[in-house]
């Protein structure tokens, strides 16, 4: 009996024991399983809930990858790897580790998986518990994600904890500062401190801090090496959380780059790019407050206008790298005259400069300067091996006299700077009122001879060239006439001026040597072989490809090439001499008659024109003018005949108004001249009727 209520009452226990246990199984909030021979054969409803399969019956005697997908995060086959784990509960009793499982709809969620070897239901089995670690994962990919993106942003971080002390910082703060982690945790931020700001913008940054939560701005900081550098900082407080103490983090970048950037945008915005001077707007910003210090304090100031004189055609000619380095030249050059600290020179634009001189006694000093400008820019430039001249037309215009505003006054200057150039070039002038009428009438001009040379309302007319000793026509020169429907005749004096000023000189020459290429091939027709002269411009050689125009005029009217005679002045040779030796070597190389008009009035010489490519010197007509009654010109021309002689050049002498001007240079041996002596320009009718009332000169 007694053994047989021993055994009832461990069967009881048992009994009660299992029930116990399968109540607690039932009850667990977890997921739970039983597991014999590798397969599934109990579950509670945890298990099925989180699966979302609608019963047990639907799990039991399965393998436990046949609830998870085909291989696990690491690469491993489910079933190998949940093999490997089994074993190894039964190995060790008990095995914890992570796993992917996958419910009944397709999704996956990760769980904390625990095997424990159990006796259950007399025999030994396993007993598996699930705890769902999806959000604890997405939490550690999020701490991962952030301490990645930590540890590869270009901007530094700091992290200091409640005290202030550095607890972490990253690789680029170590790049940015120049300390390492370990020599920045443990100390204050303050390590950074620089002498830029004083206590009160630190109090007020914290104060924000505190307050806000947050700061954000520009402070300037110290490298490890000491330089001081700014950065842009934002600070945020970051507030104790689920027991995690207060923590602040900075964001730093370092702006030295943006600022020089910025601080270079904003000196190219009143700055010249190319010279360094002052621009207009900050020349007239510095203008307009001068105006007023002179008005409030009633002294005197000037507004000088420096415009360069045949730099068109040596940035054409040379090209832009040249003209560039000239601009800079010029600039040095201005700037050397110049009181340190009272002066201003500013470049507008192009080859155009204006001077602001303050607090001025006397215009004297203004005149003085105008004139030193004058002569420091007709000194040679030497650019790259090339030597180049160029002059100065200066303006002024004086406050309170020439105008009481800023803009009134740089009007003025700059009229009166046009007048220098329209008396002749390498002058200054003193704004008078009536420059304003003339320069109306200058801007009148310029627009009425455009839409003369587009409608082609101008005219040639032709100056023969005779030999002295025997009467003949040994060519013709073609002039440019210009008759105007309200003015008459308008002369070259007037309006080519004004044509190389605009640049309107190319199209103009363009149009002169097609006519003239034009009336001598109707000459020819009619058979009269005369040669014609024509005149180019610096600026054709520069703009426009001069040799491939003639070869195209010459092949167009089927005129040999010793029908054209091109005339080159000594100022336009010596603007850009190696391009002109260039273009005049190919055109006589045709078989173009060169010759160089104007000899005398520039620097040449006559051993230069012995190394250029030329054939005959025309000698100037101020030397013509006064040689009958004055020795020394006469001296002069007879000179240059002989050099010209002694070199093989022919010569041409111009500007012949009178018989005894005829005899002096026929005895010196010029026996070719131009004059009103012989004949006038005239129209090509006109020619050929003179021609045959002659004897058929040609």
């Amino acid at each position: 009996m007694n053994t047989s209520r021993g055994e009832d009452r461990e069967d009881d226990s048992a009994t009660t024991g299992e029930a116990w246990f399968r109540t607690l199984f039932e009850s667990s909030p977890d997921p739970a399983w039983i597991i014999d021979k590798h397969r599934f054969v109990e579950c509670n409803g945890a298990a099925i809930k989180a699966l979302g399969y609608n019963s047990k019956d639907e799990l039991l005697d399965t393998h436990p990858s046949e609830l998870s997908p085909p291989s696990q995060p690491d690469g491993e086959d489910s079933y190998a790897k949940a093999e490997r784990m089994i074993a190894i509960a039964q190995e060790r009793g008990r095995h914890r580790f992570e796993w992917l499982h996958q419910r009944a709809d397709g999704s996956l969620f990760f769980a904390e998986v625990t095997l424990s070897v159990v006796a259950f239901g007399g025999r030994q089995a396993m007993y598996c518990a699930w705890r769902d670690i999806t959000e604890r994962k997405e939490a550690e990919a999020g701490l991962l994600l952030a301490r990645s993106i930590m540890e590869s942003t270009s901007e530094g971080v700091l992290v200091t904890d409640a005290n202030g002390l550095i607890i972490s910082v990253n690789p680029a703060f170590s790049k940015i500062t120049g300390y390492t982690a370990e020599e920045a945790i443990g100390r204050k931020p303050s390590l950074l401190k620089s002498d830029h700001h004083d206590a009160a913008f630190y109090r007020q940054l914290w104060q924000a801090v505190l307050k806000d939560g947050r700061w954000e701005g520009e402070i300037w900081n110290r490298r490890k090496s000491g330089e001081m550098y700014p950065e842009w900082l934002t600070i945020n407080r970051i507030p104790a959380v689920d027991g995690m103490p207060v923590r602040y983090a900075s964001v730093f970048h370092d702006i030295t780059e943006q600022r020089q950037a910025n601080e270079r945008i904003q000196y190219l915005a009143f700055h010249d790019a190319l010279t360094g001077l002052p621009n207009r707007a900050l020349f007239q910003d510095r203008l307009v407050h001068a105006v007023e210090r002179a008005r409030r304090e009633k002294r005197r100031l000037s507004v000088t206008f420096v415009d360069l004189d045949g730099f068109k055609e040596i940035n054409d000619s040379l090209g832009h790298d040249v003209g560039d380095l000239l601009l800079q030249e010029v600039a040095q050059r201005i700037r050397a005259r110049l009181r340190r600290g009272a002066d201003t020179v500013a470049r507008l634009g192009g080859d155009e400069f204006v001077v602001l001189m303050e607090d001025l006694k006397d215009v004297e000093h203004c005149a003085c300067l105008a004139a030193e400008i004058i002569e420091d820019l007709g000194a040679p430039f030497e650019l790259r091996g090339h030597a180049v001249r160029v002059g100065a037309s200066i303006g002024l215009a004086f406050f309170p006299e020439d105008g009481g505003e800023a803009l009134e006054l740089m009007k003025h200057a700059d009229t009166a700077m046009y007048a220098a150039k329209a008396s002749g070039k390498g002058a200054y002038r003193f704004f008078q009122p009536e420059m304003l009428e003339n320069l109306n009438q200058r801007i009148k001009l310029e627009t009425e001879l455009r839409h003369a040379i587009e409608d082609g309302a101008l005219e040639l007319h032709y100056q023969p060239k005779i030999c002295v000793t025997d009467g003949k026509l040994r060519g013709v020169e073609a002039l440019v006439r210009w008759p105007h429907p309200e003015r008459g005749l308008v002369m070259p004096q007037e309006f080519i001026p004004v044509a190389e000023e605009t640049g309107l000189i190319v199209s103009l020459g363009n149009w002169v040597l097609a006519e003239a290429c034009r009336q001598a091939a109707a000459w020819r027709a009619r058979g009269l072989e005369i040669t014609v002269a024509v005149n180019v411009s610096a600026r054709q050689i520069a703009k426009d490809r001069l040799v491939d125009r003639v070869a195209g005029l010459l092949a167009e009217h089927a005129l040999p090439a010793s029908a054209l005679q091109i005339e080159l002045t000594e100022t336009a040779l010596l603007t850009a001499p190696e391009l002109a030796t260039e273009t005049l070597d190919r055109l006589r190389e045709m078989g173009v008659i060169i010759a160089i008009d104007d000899f005398g009035t520039g620097y040449s010489s006559l051993a230069r024109m012995r190394r250029l490519p030329i054939d005959l010197v025309k000698i100037d007509r101020s030397f013509i003018e006064n040689m009958d009654h004055d020795a020394k010109d006469a001296e002069v021309v007879r000179t240059i005949v002989a050099l010209a002689k002694a070199l093989g050049l022919d010569i041409i002498a111009e500007g012949v108004e009178s018989r005894r001007q005829s005899e002096i240079l026929s005895d010196s041996g010029c026996t070719v001249c131009q004059g009103y002596y012989f004949a006038r320009p005239q129209s090509a009718s006109q020619l050929e009727s003179w021609i045959t009332e002659d004897g058929g000169r040609a």
